[in-house]
């Protein structure tokens, strides 16, 4: 851990500290403004570092002592005449050794214990139920104020949002699906702004995800999307779904991403991952931007002028998509020095669902061609994988224990379903087939995968594969299902049957799946009246038999290109949320923003009850740490902005209707008003015990959930 990121959880819980801190002076001082005698206001928790008592002074520790030798008796134990006498204040003001929270000392009233009550007429029981009122719910109050004065000087200094702009839709999502109202031919794509959903305006991505996942289950969400392009908007109606990995509702979309590479331990460990799997990349810098791109076939006509600027990655892709091209030309510059990168391309499969795979598999989708599927390949060996020294980057994975040919999310399925230990290894290295021990370990073995472009083998082909028919799933066909097409099929030729018949000996052998794709797709586009295309497959039996299969029409065209730049790697698009220096702005941009988070509490506990946002999703003390403690990073108006969320959660959840929070305590004294004497003490009782549960269970189940998060 670096001394930045310590440095930025002992901000998180300074802040965390200063909220709770905030919320008890709230009380303390609609107490003394009530009149009710405090004895004590603490700042932190735990054991006294420095106190202070008008009279008596500062000490190290506790007053109390002093005020004993010089006058006998503790403070708390003198009448206010004793105390007017000798010249000291009831209230001892301290400092505790944790600084996180606070509280006030009132005279009649301790937490958990309703039978602590005085005859003192200055105590907290003898006091007008009105004012009373106001002492309980003065630190929500101040919590409230608080959260809304951090909002006005983060809408003063502008803080920057992600776009409400579509970088990545995720495969097989409600979005991916998703046509326009009206006209079933224009999906959402890539670069796409959602101006509103159901009829609120959207100003940033959060409020996408927001929408998504506090929807009301089975009622879909009606969004306006103003196209790439063009001022024209479309409304596409999408259905929120739980997803894998969140488990909350959300409508499968990703932010746009900006072409500046991030800052950052996570960002910068994918960057040198990434680097060491293409050394081409070795010169780029967290920082960086990409300004230029073109083709190498562009800069070898144009040279200079081929270069065309980029802003974001949406544009870069639009530059090299349905482009058949082995690398694009990058311009970079830090603002100080520029460099030419030549990023290499890879083409963009397919998604194929196969036939009977459960929804919540490990990976409930393949990425291939026509029912083909290339071979998972080892990519990058994690510093922490049990099969350090066992296998070797660009290892191609034939063979695991009886699984032969598997396709890449066949193989994580089937990595988990086994028991941890050795496992039996066949690799293609160097185009040998090498046999490996390999250790399991929690279902993985360590490495990240990727399809084996560089291979002219196929995975077990998917003859079948599930389709969106009227809404629903539906087995189809797939062009080379009844061929016997086997997993290990080697690609060997595609020709024009129009020009004439299949000759191996004048046939060059196909070298990678790159060649195939490319010779696939554009000859399926070129059959005429000539003939169909055939493919020519090498079955791996003991004759090697030849497999050639006949397509009468256009199949699934490859969806272009791709890079190895993933999005996670670059900054989001940002818009900045800004009074534009106008105070009065700000202060009401700050009032709306508190209303709003406010909302949003209860909403997520309504979807809680609803169990469209699961117990899993509930963060405690460690987790919000250790989401401030990256906050932080983003700089001072982001901690401002995250604390403002937080005090309005603490606001809000504080005064829920429940023994032992504000809330139930303000349910006790309407009970007084209204039948003019308190509920009873073994009532009372009975329901702080239950409220002592339901916070110790909320507090077990948070910090596991934390704990979890961070192991895992």
């Amino acid at each position: 851990m670096t001394v930045d990121s310590l440095f930025n959880i002992l901000l998180i819980i300074l802040g965390f500290g200063l909220l709770i801190g905030i919320h008890e002076l709230g009380h303390f001082l609609a107490a003394k403004w009530s009149g009710i005698r405090t004895n004590a206001f603490a700042v932190g928790m735990g054991p006294q570092v420095i106190s202070f008592r008008k009279g008596i002074g500062l000490c190290f520790k506790s007053t109390r002592a002093k005020v004993i030798a010089k006058y006998g008796k503790d403070a708390n134990d003198m009448t206010d005449a004793e105390l007017g006498e000798h010249g000291i204040s009831e209230t001892e003001y301290s400092l505790r050794l944790l600084p996180i929270g606070g509280f006030v000392s009132m005279l009649g009233q301790e937490d958990g214990k309703p039978e602590e009550v005085s005859n003192d007429p200055r105590s907290y029981n003898k006091c007008p139920i009105g004012k009373r009122m106001v002492v309980v719910s003065a630190g929500v109050m101040m919590n409230l104020l608080l959260a809304g004065l951090f909002f006005l000087i983060c809408f003063q200094i502008g803080v920057n949002f992600e776009a409400p702009i579509i970088g990545e839709i995720i495969p097989n999502s409600p979005a991916s699906k998703a046509m326009a109202l009206g006209d079933k031919e224009i999906p959402l794509e890539s670069g796409d702004t959602i101006v509103s959903i159901d009829g609120s305006s959207v100003a940033t991505f959060q409020n996408i995800q927001i929408a998504g996942a506090m929807s009301k289950p089975g009622v879909p969400l009606l969004l306006e999307v103003e196209k790439q392009g063009h001022k024209a908007t479309y409304e596409y109606s999408i259905l929120p779904e739980q997803g894998a990995l969140t488990g909350m509702l959300e409508i499968g979309l990703m932010p746009a991403m900006s072409l500046t590479l991030r800052h950052g331990n996570d960002a910068e460990e994918a960057l040198a991952i990434l680097q060491t799997q293409y050394p081409e990349l070795d010169e780029l810098k967290p920082g960086m931007t990409m300004i230029e791109a073109c083709t190498p076939l562009y800069y070898s006509r144009y040279k200079e002028e081929a270069f065309k600027p980029v802003k974001n990655l949406s544009e870069l892709r639009a530059l090299y998509s349905g482009l058949v091209t082995q690398s694009i030309l990058t311009k970079w510059s830090d603002g100080k020095t520029s460099l030419v990168i030549e990023i290499p391309t890879q083409p963009e499969l397919n998604i194929l669902r196969p036939v009977g795979i459960p929804e919540d598999a490990p990976q409930n989708y393949e990425l291939g061609f026509m029912g083909l599927v290339p071979l998972p390949r080892i990519n990058y060996i994690l510093d922490a994988s049990p099969n350090v020294g066992t296998f070797e980057q660009g290892d191609v994975i034939v063979r695991v224990d009886t699984l032969e040919f598997p396709r890449m999310g066949q193989l994580r399925n089937f990595l988990t379903l086994q028991p941890d230990g050795e496992l039996n290894v066949t690799v293609l290295r160097d185009n040998e087939e090498v046999s490996l021990l390999a250790t399991l370990k929690d279902g993985k073995l360590g490495v990240l995968l990727a399809n084996a472009l560089d291979v002219p083998i196929t995975a077990q082909p998917l003859e079948e594969v599930l389709k969106e028919v009227d809404g629903a799933l539906v087995p189809v066909a797939t062009p080379i299902a009844g061929y016997q097409i086997l997993g290990g099929s080697r690609f060997v030729a595609v020709y024009d049957a129009g020009l004439g018949t299949f000759d191996q000996d004048q046939q060059d052998s196909i070298a990678t799946w790159r060649w195939f794709l490319f010779n696939v797709d554009v000859a399926s586009y070129k059959i005429t009246a000539k003939g169909p295309v055939m493919l020519v497959f090498e079955n791996p039996t003991k004759n090697a038999e030849l497999v050639q299969v006949k397509l009468d029409g256009p199949v699934y065209p490859i969806q272009g290109q791709t890079t190895p730049l993933a999005q996670q790697l670059f900054e989001p698009l940002y818009v900045t949320r800004s009074s534009r220096g106008n105070p009065i702005k700000a202060l009401q941009m700050g009032f709306d923003e508190t209303v709003n988070m406010v909302v949003m509490t209860y909403l997520t506990i309504d979807r809680l009850f609803r169990r469209t946002i699961g117990v899993d999703q509930l963060r405690g003390p460690v987790g919000i740490i250790h989401i401030g403690s990256k906050i932080a990073d983003r700089g001072m108006s982001y901690l401002l902005f995250f604390l403002a969320i937080i005090s309005v959660n603490l606001a809000v959840l504080n005064f829920l209707p429940l023994p032992i929070v504000d809330g139930g305590l303000f349910l006790y004294l309407i009970y007084e008003k209204l039948f003019k004497k308190p509920p009873s003490i073994a009532f009372q009782n009975a329901a702080a015990m239950l409220g002592l549960g339901l916070i110790a269970t909320l507090f077990i189940v948070t910090f596991y959930n934390d704990i979890a998060r961070l192991v895992g």
